[in-house]
């Protein structure tokens, strides 16, 4: 969908924070009756993991809309902040809300994982248990129960019954050969740390599979582009603050076709003071009304409305007016991502205006 008008009553684009990744927030394309339930089909179709890591249950339970202010780009656009841990910036819904009333067109949805407790301790409890075995035997209260030790025996009975008997003597040999105290000491500091490396690729999401246990024959699910579109999947990824003012930099570098001219266009003067962050009560913690008018805007105040976002959607016609198929996708694909590079006319007045009163600290 281009950004064209953008009323409380037609369709808009969202975002949708994946893997509780900031580096994650999808792009969603709704309608006007959407609500918040219907966002649980995103989840329960798309065929990879999207919670946050194993401890969570695979779907989520609620979503929550952030109101951080957000970051202003030179043109006009909002990227998200930082603040998206801080509860005072996560506005509960009830799932039966209609997303467009609760959301201003880009705004960001996160959602709400349950944690699962007992999955989480039985991990801790099968990590121990396997630590525990893997004690040096001069301390071991139960030596020679070595989980390591008993897989070298499955590996070596393994290797006899398919006739590889020389591998079979290489692990009966090792195992028989009596370790020294040093030895079984550096063993198990190795032990203890391929444990916490196995912890560290299930907690950080390394290792996050659809489902744990596979029991009997699974069916894939058909995705397919007609699915997607279903869906409102977009597949393009908005970017942060900083993934922004490294693309602004390139981009316009190569606008104006090397380092002298963008130099000589004051692009690098620019880029010392690129955007403004914005604060309490302004972007995206405007609340969502369609009352408000672009004249409630103020030098120190960045407050949304849709007369806002239909002077954007203005000025993107204009902007690709005359343009063929393929630099419209690419200026779709750039809107949707860092928002447009490009502005004019009234929405450049504004953004100057609030840049001149400087960032705002949150509390």
């Amino acid at each position: 969908m281009s950004p064209k008008e953008i009323l409380p009553e037609s369709s808009l684009e969202i975002y949708l924070r994946f893997n509780d990744d900031m580096e994650k927030d999808y792009c969603l394309q709704i309608t006007s009756e959407t609500v918040f339930r219907d966002l649980f089909k995103v989840f329960q179709t798309l065929p990879i993991s999207l919670r946050p890591n194993l401890f969570y249950d695979p779907q989520p339970v609620l979503f929550v809309v952030l109101t951080a202010p957000g970051y202003l780009t030179e043109d006009g656009a909002l990227l998200f902040s930082y603040e998206t841990g801080q509860e005072k910036y996560q506005k509960r819904v009830a799932l039966d809300d209609v997303v467009a009333k609760q959301c201003w067109p880009g705004q960001l949805v996160l959602p709400v994982w349950r944690f699962n407790h007992f999955g989480y301790y039985m991990f801790i409890s099968a990590l121990v248990v396997w630590l525990y075995t893997d004690l040096p035997d001069f301390v071991s209260p139960t030596p020679g129960i070595c989980l390591t030790n008993q897989m070298s025996y499955l590996l070596s009975w393994a290797a006899q019954k398919y006739n590889f008997n020389h591998i079979a003597d290489v692990f009966i040999k090792d195992l028989q050969e009596p370790v020294n105290i040093g030895a079984q000491c550096a063993f198990f500091i190795f032990h203890i740390v391929k444990v916490l490396v196995v912890f560290f690729l299930v907690w950080s999401g390394m290792f996050n599979p659809t489902r744990l246990l596979r029991l009997g024959p699974q069916k894939k699910p058909v995705v397919t582009k007609e699915t997607l579109i279903a869906l409102g999947w977009t597949g393009s990824k908005r970017a942060n603050a900083d993934e922004y003012k490294d693309e602004y930099r390139e981009y316009k570098i190569k606008e104006f076709g090397g380092m002298v001219p963008a130099h000589q266009a004051s692009v690098f003067t620019k880029l010392k003071h690129l955007g403004v962050f914005l604060g309490d009560h302004e972007g995206f913690n405007t609340p969502v009304n369609p009352a408000n008018k672009l004249s409630d805007m103020s030098d120190d105040k960045f407050v949304l409305s849709y007369d806002y976002f239909v002077k954007q959607g203005e000025f993107f016609e204009e902007f690709t007016a005359g343009k063929d198929a393929e630099q419209i996708n690419e200026a779709i694909k750039q809107f949707r991502r860092y928002g447009l590079l490009h502005s004019g006319g009234v929405i450049a007045d504004l953004v100057q205006k609030r840049k001149a009163a400087g960032d705002s600290k949150l509390d």
